[in-house]
């Protein structure tokens, strides 16, 4: 028992030198990557990139994940998801996304926590819904934008 404790704890050591190496990553800026669903770049904001939708702002932090994501346009209706990923806290992203889309003049209408948080905007003529789920090793984020037929 003696002699597996030393292994142990150079194996944790390891673990916790490439966790820490790989988390340092997480906050540089990886403009190669920053392509919309449309192909188009992302403008780039105060806080984040914009994306596909031009009044909702994303770290850039976070990672487009194109194979999950889906816009749909017809004249200026656009509606869609966009899924998001990378290693990011939860409780920074929902600081975040209600700083950023307070300056986008989004109104927070709701949210709730665990073991998902989500967070609903509203500004006359569309809706958010910002989805966050936060696993061991990565943080997905989903942005689900609609139009609404009410103004708000």
């Amino acid at each position: 028992m003696k002699a597996s404790t030393p292994r142990l704890l150079i194996a944790l050591a390891l673990l916790l030198a490439l966790s820490l190496a790989t988390g340092c990553s997480l906050f540089k800026s990886d403009s190669d990557n920053a392509a919309t669903a449309s192909g188009d770049r992302p403008r780039q904001g105060a806080l984040g990139r914009y994306y596909d939708f031009d009044d909702i702002q994303v770290p850039v932090q976070l990672k487009l994940n194109k194979d999950q994501s889906t816009i749909f346009r017809v004249g200026s209706f656009k509606a869609g998801v966009l899924v998001f990923s990378d290693n990011v806290e939860l409780e920074s992203l929902i600081n975040f996304f209600i700083e950023s889309m307070a300056k986008d003049n989004w109104t927070l209408k709701g949210s709730f926590k665990y073991p998902k948080a989500a967070l609903f905007f509203a500004k006359p003529g569309k809706t958010c819904v910002i989805q966050i789920t936060e696993s061991w090793f990565k943080t997905t984020t989903e942005l689900w934008v609609a139009p609404t037929s009410d103004g708000q």
